[in-house]
C-alpha cells in the first residue's frame, strides 16, 4: 500500500470539479510504472489552490489501474475524462509540461471515486514536508497509513465539496469509509502482527488471503493476515486463528485482547458504526465461538 501525492494541473482539476468527473484519465509524461502502488490506493492532487503561490493537497482519487496511451489514443479513447474539452486543449497542456517534448507514450492511471476538500490541507498541516517546487510525485506514508489518515482527518474538520459529487455518488460516503480504512490500518499496526512461529504466520496469511478474494473483503492496509468488509454502518473485520492443541488457551486469549484493543482504539479514534468481528478458521474452539459472539454481542 502508499498513498502519494502528484503534482496536478490547476485547470485540468478545475474541468473535473466543474463537470463533477467520477472518473479520470490521469496523464503522466513517464511510462514508467510505479513500484508499490496497488488498486485502491489513493492518490492525492497536488495543486495550487485558487491559483495561489503555495500548493496542497486539494483532493483525492483511486486507483484503478494503468495503461500506456498516446496522445491521440488518449483522447479517442478517455474524451473529457482527461480534464479538457477539446483535444486541443490536451495537446496544449501534455505540450507546455513536456516542454515541447511530448513522448510518443505515456504511462496513465485510471482513477475513480473523485473526492474534493472544501478546503486545501496543506502539508505542515499534518507533520509533513512536501517541496513545493517537487516535480512529479512523492509517496506519503509507503511503511505507515499514519499520514494518510491525519489528511483525512484534517479534511473531515471543513468538509467535503458536495457541488462537484455525482448526485448517483454520495462523496461523504466515499470519504467515510476510506477515512474509516485507513484508521483501522493505522489501529492495526498499533496493535502489531500474531506472536505466532513462522509457519503459523504463513497459514494466518494464507487463511486472510483466501477471505479478501470474497466480494466485498479487502486486506486492511499494511496487514497481511486481517480483512475489512464495510456494510453500511457497520464494520466487518475477519481475522484468523491458529493454535495448536496445548498453546490454545493462551492462543484464545490473545485472540480475545486483540478484538478488545481494536474496539477501544477505535473508540479513541472516534470511528462511527459498530465493529463486528469474525474468526477465520477451520477448526474454531466452541469457547472462542462463544467469546467473539458476545463480543459482537455486545
Amino acid at each position: 500500500m502508499g498513498s502519494i501525492a502528484y503534482v496536478t494541473d490547476e485547470n485540468m482539476l478545475a474541468y473535473h470539479r466543474l463537470c463533477r468527473n467520477q472518473s479520470i484519465l490521469f496523464w503522466r509524461l513517464s511510462n514508467k510504472k510505479f513500484t508499490d502502488f496497488h488498486k485502491g490506493d489513493l492518490l492525492f492532487f497536488f495543486a495550487r489552490p485558487n491559483h495561489g503561490r503555495k500548493k496542497a493537497l486539494i483532493g483525492y482519487a483511486h486507483y484503478d489501474s494503468e495503461i500506456n496511451l498516446s496522445l491521440k489514443q488518449m483522447w479517442n479513447r478517455y474524451g473529457d475524462s482527461t480534464g479538457y474539452d477539446t483535444q486541443d486543449g490536451l495537446y496544449a497542456a501534455i505540450e507546455k509540461a513536456s516542454r515541447g517534448n511530448i513522448p510518443p507514450q505515456m504511462n496513465c492511471l485510471y482513477l475513480t471515486n473523485v473526492v474534493f476538500f472544501l478546503s486545501p490541507v496543506y502539508p505542515e498541516d499534518v507533520g509533513i514536508s512536501i517541496q513545493n517546487n517537487l516535480e512529479s510525485y512523492c509517496y506519503l506514508d509507503k511503511d505507515s497509513p499514519k499520514i494518510t489518515a491525519k489528511i483525512l482527518q484534517q479534511a473531515q474538520k471543513h468538509g467535503i465539496d458536495l457541488w462537484s459529487a455525482n448526485p448517483n455518488i454520495t462523496p461523504e460516503e466515499i470519504f467515510k469509509e476510506d477515512a474509516t480504512k485507513h484508521y483501522l490500518a493505522v489501529i492495526s499496526q498499533e496493535i502489531g502482527q500474531d506472536s505466532g512461529n513462522e509457519r503459523q504466520q504463513r497459514t494466518l496469511e494464507k487463511y486472510a488471503k483466501q477471505k479478501a478474494k470474497e466480494s466485498g473483503w479487502e486486506l486492511i492496509r499494511s496487514s497481511n493476515t486481517e480483512c475489512i468488509r464495510m456494510n453500511g454502518d457497520e464494520i466487518q473485520i475477519a481475522i484468523p486463528f491458529v493454535s495448536q492443541v496445548k498453546e490454545q488457551p493462551q492462543k484464545i486469549r490473545e485472540y480475545i485482547g486483540r478484538l478488545t484493543m481494536y474496539r477501544l482504539l477505535a473508540k479513541h479514534q472516534g470511528l462511527e458504526g459498530k465493529i463486528r468481528f469474525e474468526i477465520l478458521s477451520p477448526k474454531i474452539p466452541d469457547v472462542l465461538k462463544e467469546m467473539v459472539e458476545e463480543i459482537n454481542n455486545e
